[in-house]
This record gives structure tokens, sequence and C-alpha cells, in this order.
């Protein structure tokens, strides 16, 4: 019996439909990771090779796309940190060709090869540059069949759909979503200037998307994913502009004093924005609501106060401020009440990053005269350097599930993005720009 869901996604012009054997499917996800096995230990998944069914016309293409599908997914999966991979090609084709002709999942061999998961593609060229991905998730351990999705595009979404399967066997094991269909942005040098790029979370698809020919940084993004904020020199002074990504439309945030503003960032809910303003020559926090009013002072000390970042509550703020002679991370209340000192390890410690989950901020910090990422728990309790012996590394950037960071480095010539696990494992070089690139901020999940 075979059952079907259907879901629409607008903004891809993807049509999905479930594919399942049982009567299940379409529930909330049982949470194996937590019910049936210990956390820490990590499921070993295999993603044979994509299988192709009616290829006719551009049979090297959709040869690539379905090569390239196989290590979308198997990249997603090791990246989302719940899974170890069988990527042992010749292992993996020896066990596909024993049942190649009856279609059926050859369970035993499959445990033999200590594989506890199993992901499953058929590939479908379509007329009018359309293509159909049928994508099966298996539980070897089980001995049954956890989802079925036939997704079908243009070509050009072929990565998208990839992605958006693995996210879902991330939530069928955890029960969070996975981030694999999320984008980061970041800034890097055109003809002199410095513009917005946007890039698939593994670094692919990367794209300008602004051309002010100017001086570009800090860039954020809203949390509905469908706005940044940057500041931008383009009118001489430094100020902060709002960019709607469907739309292409650049408008500056209400600045009705003229004073140079920097560091803005969206609050959870994206109706305000906190950002550094200068005052009598001195920078200060201030928040201000996203159609420019309602403009608020929250710091007034003698110092210099930036870098300004919520809560996932949205009643916190940490920020950077040099009162106690060296930059450190404050957290104050978001009335500017409370405020209490977060960093006092390092002679440095800026671009403060709150996690999604709300229990630790992550940082650049300055230890033996290296720039690092650290991540600090909101108790204290926990503090831990994820960057060692590799160049300077800062401007860290949580993903949507908390379990991941995005930020540059030096370590190859050039500042670059790079990714992690927030336990520092995986990290891995996004860019290779000619120009560098630098200003990262990770997107929510599309």
């Amino acid at each position: 019996m075979v059952l079907f869901c259907n879901r629409h996604i607008k903004s891809l012009l993807l049509a999905v439909a479930m594919l399942a054997a049982g009567n299940g499917i379409c529930n909330a996800a049982e949470v194996y990771i937590d019910i049936s096995r210990q956390r820490s230990a990590q499921i070993t998944m295999a993603v044979p090779q994509f299988s192709m069914k009616e290829a006719k016309e551009n049979m090297k293409e959709d040869a690539d796309f379905a090569a390239a599908g196989q290590k979308t997914m198997e990249f997603d999966l090791l990246f989302s940190g719940y899974f170890s991979m069988l990527t042992d090609q010749a292992v993996l084709g020896e066990i596909e060709s024993k049942t190649a002709d009856t279609h059926r999942i050859p369970w035993d061999i499959w445990k033999e090869a200590k594989v506890n998961a199993l992901v499953k593609a058929d590939y479908y060229a379509l007329p009018n540059s359309q293509i159909a991905l049928e994508t099966y998730l298996f539980d070897v351990d089980r001995h049954e069949q956890l989802a079925g999705i036939r997704y079908t595009g243009q070509r050009g979404i072929f990565r998208k759909i990839t992605h958006k399967f693995a996210d879902e066997v991330v939530y069928r094991f955890s029960g969070t979503a996975g981030i694999a269909d999320s984008r980061i942005v970041f800034t890097s040098k055109v003809k002199g200037n410095k513009e917005l790029f946007i890039m698939d979370y593994d670094g692919h698809n990367q794209q300008q998307i602004t051309k002010v020919n100017s001086i570009i940084m800090s860039p954020e993004w809203a949390p509905t994913g469908d706005k940044l904020l940057f500041v931008s020199f383009h009118m001489k002074r430094p100020a902060i502009y709002i960019l709607d990504l469907h739309s292409g439309k650049i408008t500056a945030l209400g600045n009705k004093t003229g004073q140079s503003q920097s560091a803005p960032a969206w609050s959870p809910d994206g109706k305000s924005i906190a950002f550094t303003q200068a005052h009598d020559g001195n920078s200060d926090i201030y928040t201000v609501n996203v159609d420019g009013t309602n403009l608020q002072r929250l710091t007034t000390e003698d110092s210099i106060e930036t870098s300004p970042t919520w809560s996932p509550d949205g009643k916190k703020i940490a920020f950077v401020s040099d009162r106690a002679g060296s930059p450190q991370i404050y957290i104050m209340n978001a009335d500017g009440t409370g405020k209490e000192r977060f960093t006092f390890n390092g002679d440095y410690n800026a671009d403060p990053a709150w996690s999604p989950r709300g229990d630790k901020i992550a940082f650049t910090s300055m230890l033996d005269t290296r720039f690092n990422i650290v991540v600090k728990s909101l108790d204290g309790l926990v503090e831990k350097q994820l960057t060692a012996d590799m160049g300077r590394n800062d401007s860290p950037s949580w993903s949507a599930d908390g379990r991941h960071l995005a930020f540059t480095s030096t370590r190859g010539g050039l500042k670059q993005i790079y990714i992690m696990n927030a336990n520092g494992n995986n990290q891995t070089q996004l860019t290779n720009l000619p120009n560098g690139a630098s200003g990262c901020s990770w997107g929510p999940r599309n």
C-alpha cells in the first residue's frame, strides 16, 4: 500500500509527494536517537549511488546530477553530526548488486556491514528540463521504511531537493529539523568595493546580490529569511540598510541624527534592530523599530560599546565594551538595565553570537596573541576553544539548530568562510574567492 500526502513549496515551484509502505509516514517523527539509541553513539548511514531512471537525451548530464546528489547527501548527513558514513563505493556497489533485480532491501547484508540506516534515491529525467527524485529512508536495525518522498522541479534546484531530504532524514532520527536547506550571506571584494554574496550552506551556488559600488559590512539575516541587514558607506557615512531578497529593494534604516551606524542585529521577533551609533564621538548600543521609530539608547558609559546580539527569547542583549580597559563581552536586559560582564579569559573578546538554543555564546577571543573562536555556556561552567594554530579565526555565526557555526579564517592565506560543528569538529572551507570573503551570517532554514 502506498500513501500520498501532497505538499507544495511555492517559492521553489517544487512538487512533493510522500511515498510510504505503511500508514504512519505523514505523522510526527519518532525520535530514534533519543529513544532507541544512546545519544553518544553515531548512527552509521549508507547512501548508495542514486539510480537513474528514464534518462535518454542527456545521459551524461543526468549521470552527473545523480552522482552529485549522492555526494551532497553524504556531506549533509555527515556534517549534521548525528551520523557516520559508510563511503566505500566497492562495498556499497556489491551490496546493491545482490538485489538489483528484486528491488528488495538486503537487511542482513547491510547489518553485516554495520549499517544502521540507509538512504536510497531514484533519479528521473522528465520533459521540459524537469527532474524527479524519489527518496527513501530505511531503518536497517528495525527492517522498516521510515520515509519516502518524491520531489519534482527544475534541474536547477536539484541540490536543493537533495538538501531537503537530508533535512528530513535528520528530523526523522533526531526530532529536530536539519539545516542543509539553509544559506549563508557574506561580503567579498568586487573592483575595489565590498558587495554582498549568498551561497548554500555547503558553499555551492555562490551569487553576488548587491551592486552598490561601495563598502558593505556586517550582513545579518532577518529571522524570516526574506531580508538582510547590512552597513554600507555608499552615502559617505556608514549607515544601516535593509535588503528585501524578493524584490531586491534596499531601504535605509531611519537615521534622523545623521550619526555613524554599525553592527546591526535583528531581534528574534523581527520587529526591532539593535545597533551601534556614534554619539559625541563615542559609540553606544541603541534599539529601534524596523520602520525607524522608537529609537532607544541602552548604554551611556564613557566607553566604546558595539556588536550587540540578542538572546533567542529577546529578553537579553550581549555586546562588547572596553569599559574594563580591553574589549570584553557583557550581557544586559533588552531595556539596557542589569549590565554584567560575561568574559574574563583573554585580553580581547569580541564578535558575540548567541546560540539559538539560548544556552551559550560564541565569540572571538585573542589567546596567546592569536584570534580564535571560543564558546562559553551562559552559566559559565563550560568555556571551550574551537579553533587553534590555524591563522586568525573570527566572526562566528550560528546555524538555526544551534549545532553548527560559520566563521572566517585566514588559515589558507586570504580570509575565507568556513563551517564547523559546535564542538569544533568537521571544520570545512566553503569559499575560495581570489579577493577573500568575510562578514558571514548563517540564515534560517528555508
